[in-house]
């Protein structure tokens, strides 16, 4: 016969206290990341040609949302863009971009493993399970972020709407990259405490 145990104040106290943790610092990392992105990317994208024949044919292209793009490139997520006829088109600005380096790619991942270790280190996580656990919660700050951007860094060009693709921007940006990296920081932070 098996005994159940019921969840002490204490410990429920404490989850709260790592899932809040790991929520603040997951959306902590999106909103550096982002920052370090635009500091990195801005005056790139304001000074491009297509910015600015764009501008001159009244498009309302604003360089906080081209940034946008790039931040949620550096996930592997592609922008996309209305085509001829009704069709789509996808890039990947950092890839398309000459004067963009592939260094932006580290940005997100920094970001997120400094995320779980603060993660791991402010609820006091002293094993590597519940390092993992205070790391994986920065999902619960990074994906609403990364939910936001498909709406918030979208552009109308004509009839259509350029912006970052909906189901990689969910799934690869907002879930597999803060879990993984957020879980791999605080794991290893946990473990060499």
């Amino acid at each position: 016969m098996s005994v159940a145990t019921r969840p002490t104040a204490s410990s429920t106290q404490s989850t709260r206290k790592t899932v809040g943790t790991g929520a603040v610092a997951g959306f902590g990392a999106a909103l550096l990341g982002y920052l370090v992105t635009y500091v990195a990317t801005s005056s790139t994208i304001e000074n491009s040609t297509a910015s600015q024949i764009l501008e001159a044919l009244g498009s309302d292209i604003s360089t906080w949302k081209v940034v946008g793009w790039v931040f949620m490139n550096a996930h592997g997520v592609t922008t996309t863009f209305p085509g001829l006829f009704g069709t789509t088109s996808s890039a990947n600005l950092i890839e398309g971009i000459e004067s963009f380096s592939v260094v932006l790619y580290t940005v997100p991942v920094v970001a997120l493993l400094a995320a779980g270790v603060a993660a791991a280190v402010l609820s006091g996580a002293s094993s590597a399970k519940s390092g993992a656990m205070a790391g994986g919660s920065t999902v619960l700050g990074y994906l609403p972020v990364a939910l936001a951007g498909i709406a918030l860094f979208a552009i109308t060009i004509g009839d259509a709407t350029a912006r970052p693709d909906p189901v990689t921007s969910v799934l690869l940006a907002g879930i597999v990259y803060p879990v993984v990296l957020g879980v791999i920081g605080g794991a290893a932070t946990a473990t060499l405490r």
